[in-house]
């Protein structure tokens, strides 16, 4: 009876020790003789999945750069070559009357003409066209000046009212050389005040015969050339520089033009003197 109360208690002991082993928290050691195979671990992390290139997202564009607020993007187009800059040079237009006299407050045009060439100084007729017009009106000394290019010009005028311009056609000029300067000349008759040229004031301070009638072919105020309808040469050249009509030299003459000159003979009178 003893011993089968021992084997009891033993049977008891090994199963409360069994149980103990079962129910702790700490890992039991595995003897590797045992006949039991170790239970499989079963892996917690999922296999990579594949997705075909066709569904892939697409791949986001790279972002675009902007310039900075207030800057301007280089250029992408290759920068031309200006033009060069034409040659030019100076045109003046002058309008005074033949003895010289300036006019001024003339309204004056100056058009280029193309095709030309400006060293044959000619401008066909009909086979140019107008393809530059410069305007201006001339100032107190009858000058208008332009800066022009090398060409074959055309030049003009409209003369004010009361004035009486020469006609002479069409004017040209040909400025042929950079930086030179062209003169075009519009010239007006000699108009003086009507007393100065009146034949009665020209006799009566010349102190002559009012009888025969007088012709005055040339009076600008300052100087005249008159003649009468009578027998014999009487014509004279003659001047009022001090402010009645004096004789300045009777045909025949022998006065030779540097002398005229000098003494203030307008030009227009110079085939009155030989010499």
């Amino acid at each position: 009876m003893a011993a089968l109360r021992k084997t009891w208690i033993g049977v008891v002991a090994g199963v409360t020790l069994l149980l103990a082993g079962c129910g702790g928290d700490g890992p039991r050691a595995v003897d590797s003789s045992s006949s039991v195979r170790p239970s499989t671990v079963t892996s917690t992390s999922r296999p990579p999945v594949i997705v075909p290139a066709s569904e892939a997202p697409a791949t986001s564009p790279p972002p675009v750069t902007r310039p900075p607020v207030g800057t301007s993007a280089a250029p992408t187009s290759a920068r031309t070559t200006p033009p060069p800059t034409p040659a030019t040079g100076t045109v003046v237009l002058r309008t005074a009357t033949l003895s010289g006299v300036p006019v001024p407050g003339v309204p004056v045009r100056l058009s280029l003409q193309q095709p030309c060439d400006p060293a044959g100084h000619d401008i066909p007729v009909g086979e140019t066209t107008e393809t530059q017009r410069q305007e201006g009106v001339t100032d107190a000394a009858g000058l208008a000046v332009f800066t022009a290019a090398t060409g074959c010009y055309h030049f003009g005028m409209t003369a004010p009212a009361g004035t009486n311009p020469v006609p002479e056609g069409m004017h040209s000029l040909f400025l042929v050389e950079a930086g030179a300067t062209v003169t075009g000349n519009l010239r007006f008759q000699d108009t003086a005040p009507a007393p100065a040229c009146a034949e009665a004031t020209v006799e009566t301070e010349l102190g002559v015969d009012p009888g025969p009638v007088a012709t005055i072919s040339h009076c600008d105020g300052r100087w005249a050339v008159v003649s009468w309808d009578s027998p014999g040469d009487n014509q004279r050249i003659i001047t009022r520089a001090t402010g009645t009509w004096a004789t300045y030299v009777q045909f025949p003459h022998d006065t030779c033009w540097a002398e005229a000159s000098a003494a203030g003979v307008p030009d227009t009178l110079r085939h009155y003197f030989s010499c």
